[in-house]
């Protein structure tokens, strides 16, 4: 049996430029959606659906637009392109193709040239779809879209046409024709569309996607909050809107609670075409003045040898990784459910808990991501040659007993302490930094080094932000369990627990394979094993939830005895 390589453009097989066809990739390779896009706009294929006729997609505005005209959503008519259409050649056999060129070019084609008409209905195979509502109200043009998604290929498809802004009801225009397809047999686009056509209702130009944008690319990942660049203690710790029209240092006011309270004093789209360049650069959540000045490094004594940070690494920094990650933990267990709390007397503590909770999430997770780090950078010291004589990497995984505590107001002001910028966590590899610097330290070690000295900001950051969110639910510093977002949770005995510390043990147990086998080099072996530890880490997730719904708190450094 032979086979045969197909090539999935023509570009493969050409000598010239194919029309419409990229070099790189099939259609089906590009990134788009309906979004608009990010390479093509979907929906301008679908406006070709039916030979000699060029569809938009229209969606009802979120408000009234002054003097715009009404049932605008649907399906409209843009154009009629069918002289140059290569479904509707005048030599084509097909009798449907004939039929559809003879009404395009005479009376009906007239008709379609002039006022707003819409689609009204499609019909395949005896199956027809209204575009209309039961009580005659267009459907919006982006669940039409869907319908015309949902054509098949074959049989014929039969489309019903009808004029808006006339005396109702309308006379409709029916026709009758085969719903194109995306690409040629070769692949190759079909050479209906026109050049441009399937980018030309992307973000227009770049600086809008700042404005609206709520994609989860790179232009939707700006701020929303800053801090002001002022050392006036007023407005310095006042969480400003970054998007704010008024820049100067009246406009430094605190943001509004919602996006629609914020909206009407936000820069727009024709004015962020001009003012992009004015919106501040931010750095540590603060924006920043016209000049930044970055502070000066400080100048940390490296290690007398490379004995030294292994022993520091071994005895201090890896375990107090482990040790934060567990205390982290314990705290967000310690937090309410969003429906566990009286929505009708805290209205935004649903809201503000699942905001919490994520971000105490994400820190415990980079204290164990801190703990791999370090790890790794023991492993890669060995595998330089850069133990001591005797002496081999073995996995950091134990740590002393920390302090386990609910979230409370002097639980937080502690990590904003330990998280602090030049605080004790913050310098913690700052030895390393200056130690693994050397040119006798392979590079990549110092750029491990950099990494998680670097990350304690945005920790330091996001306790400042969870503490500015709960102080409104409890007032003054150093409240305690009464706090109504806070579970009565006390530390539970071993017996009460039992399961879930099996599950801290087996986690453990299966991070020391996997950190076994990445200094092996073993990349299958570790994979499964990191595999094993995440899914135990899920069950004590839910383990730990389903205690602390019982006022019982995981004593998580039993599971190291």
């Amino acid at each position: 049996m032979s086979s045969v390589i197909k090539p999935r453009n023509l570009t493969a097989r050409a000598a010239h430029r194919v029309l419409g066809n990229p070099a790189s990739a099939g259609l089906d390779a590009s990134v788009g959606n309906c979004f608009p896009g990010l390479e093509i706009d979907v929906r301008n294929l679908d406006g070709r659906f039916f030979p000699g006729l060029v569809f938009w997609v229209v969606t009802a505005p979120a408000a009234p637009v002054p003097e715009a005209p009404t049932n605008q959503a649907g399906i409209r008519l843009h154009q009629m392109d069918f002289l140059q259409d290569p479904m509707l050649s005048p030599t084509s056999p097909e009798p449907w193709a004939q039929t559809l060129l003879s009404q395009l070019s005479g009376d009906v084609g007239i008709t379609l040239s002039s006022g707003r008409w819409y689609l009204s209905w499609i019909e395949q195979d005896g199956q027809r779809i209204s575009c209309d509502q039961v009580d005659g109200t267009p459907y919006d043009g982006e669940l039409v879209w869907r319908f015309l998604r949902c054509i098949a290929a074959e049989p014929l498809v039969t489309i019903g046409l009808v004029e808006r802004g006339v005396p109702q009801p309308a006379p409709q225009i029916v026709l009758t024709g085969r719903r194109r397809r995306y690409t040629a047999e070769s692949g190759v686009i079909d050479t209906a569309f026109k050049p441009g056509e399937l980018t030309q209702s992307l973000c227009n130009p770049w600086q809008h996607d700042f404005r609206d944008c709520a994609c989860y690319y790179w232009a939707s990942n700006h701020p929303d909050v800053v801090l002001s660049a002022s050392q006036d203690p007023e407005t310095a710790n006042t969480w400003l809107d970054w998007l704010r029209r008024d820049r100067s240092p009246a406009g430094e006011v605190a943001a509004p609670a919602s996006r629609a309270e914020a909206r009407p004093l936000q820069i727009d789209h024709f004015e962020i075409n001009q003012t992009w360049q004015d919106l501040a650069f931010v750095i540590g959540g603060h924006e920043i003045g016209a000049v930044y000045q970055p502070a000066e490094p400080e100048q940390l004594r490296p290690y007398k040898n490379a004995t030294e940070m292994i022993d520091d690494l071994e005895q201090r920094l890896a375990p107090l990784e482990l040790r934060l990650a567990f205390e982290y933990l314990y705290s967000l267990f310690s937090l309410r459910q969003p429906g566990e709390v009286d929505a009708a007397r805290w209205p935004t503590m649903p809201a503000d808990l699942i905001a919490t909770r994520q971000a105490i999430t994400i820190v415990a997770i980079g204290e164990m991501t801190h703990l791999r780090w370090a790890n790794q950078l023991l492993w890669s010291l060995d595998q330089a040659g850069l133990f001591p004589k005797g002496r081999h990497y073995r996995p950091i995984l134990t740590t002393p007993p920390g302090k386990l505590r609910p979230l409370d107001y002097a639980a937080l002001d502690d990590y904003i302490h330990i998280e602090r910028p030049a605080g004790a966590i913050d310098r913690a590899y700052a030895r390393c930094v200056a130690t693994l610097e050397q040119p006798k330290y392979p590079r990549a070690l110092w750029q491990l080094a950099v990494k998680i000295d670097s990350d304690g900001m945005d920790h330091f950051n996001r306790f400042t932000e969870m503490k500015q969110t709960l102080l409104a639910y409890g007032g003054a510093a150093g409240g305690g369990p009464e706090l109504p977002y806070l579970r009565p949770v006390k530390i539970g005995t071993p017996a009460q627990t039992r399961e879930a510390l099996v599950r801290i043990k087996a986690m453990l147990a299966a991070l020391n394979d996997a950190y076994i086998a990445q200094y092996r080099n073993e990349p299958e072996r570790a994979q499964a094993a990191i595999t094993q530890s995440r899914d135990a880490m899920d069950l004590l997730r839910v383990q730990a939830e389903a205690l602390a719904a019982q006022s019982i708190g995981i004593p998580f450094f039993a599971a190291l005895k």
